[in-house]
């Protein structure tokens, strides 16, 4: 049943519930009509052969996925600084998305940080266990759905099954809980619109100089 949203009006700007509502959800619905795509008439095809799996493209879209979850903590916690960037998003996974806190955290590393800053996910050390967390990734449904979001465990490490497919639904569910609590928060709501005019318009500042001086090898 559709829910008709208000607008609110949020220290001087005004926030049009329903038009976030939809502008995140054609966002994920896009996304996920391309995942489907891609896997149908690409993914499938090459099955085995030279391009099999195309894990770069499915690393892309696992990246889109998780800088997606992060944006959508910032507008939950009303900040988008880089501080406790890594509590933030595992806080909005374990309060919309799933309660697998070791999960969360482990997929926040791997999937958000790891990925976006060398290019690939990267095994990960449990510095109180001595276990290394690997991945187990899949498009779709070559991984039972079932199997996905848990941990395959071996005597020396713990491998965290995904699937890109079910984690967009898994995504679709936690976003409809957000704005649900959005649109009766005040709270919320004046985070969110917190958020949306510091990411409107990003200040940037060229490098200079000194900078550049600072960072060469001799």
């Amino acid at each position: 049943r559709k829910i008709n949203l208000p607008l609110l009006f949020l220290h001087g700007a005004m926030l049009d519930l329903n038009k976030v509502r939809k502008q995140h959800t054609n966002h994920i619905d896009a996304f996920e009509r391309e995942v489907k795509m891609v896997y149908t008439t690409l993914v499938l095809p090459h099955w085995g052969g030279k391009l099999h799996g195309f894990p770069c493209t499915l690393y892309g879209y696992m990246m889109g996925v998780f800088a997606r979850i992060d944006l959508l903590s910032q507008y939950w916690k009303g900040t988008t600084s880089g501080k406790g960037q890594t509590v933030r998003m595992v806080d909005f996974m374990n309060t919309y998305f799933s309660p697998n806190h070791e999960a969360n955290s482990v997929a926040v590393k791997m999937w958000r940080h790891t990925l976006m800053h060398t290019s690939e996910p990267r095994y990960l050390l449990d510095q109180d266990t001595g276990k290394v967390y690997r991945w187990f990734l899949h498009w779709f449904e070559h991984l039972p759905r079932d199997r996905h979001y848990t941990f395959a465990e071996t005597a020396n490490s713990k491998v965290l099954n995904l699937g890109l497919v079910y984690l967009l639904e898994d995504f679709k569910r936690g976003l409809d809980k957000y704005l649900k609590e959005l649109s009766v928060s005040p709270r919320l709501q004046d985070n969110y619109n917190d958020v949306q005019k510091e990411i409107t318009l990003s200040n940037f500042r060229k490098v200079n100089k000194k900078q550049q001086e600072r960072f060469q090898t001799y």
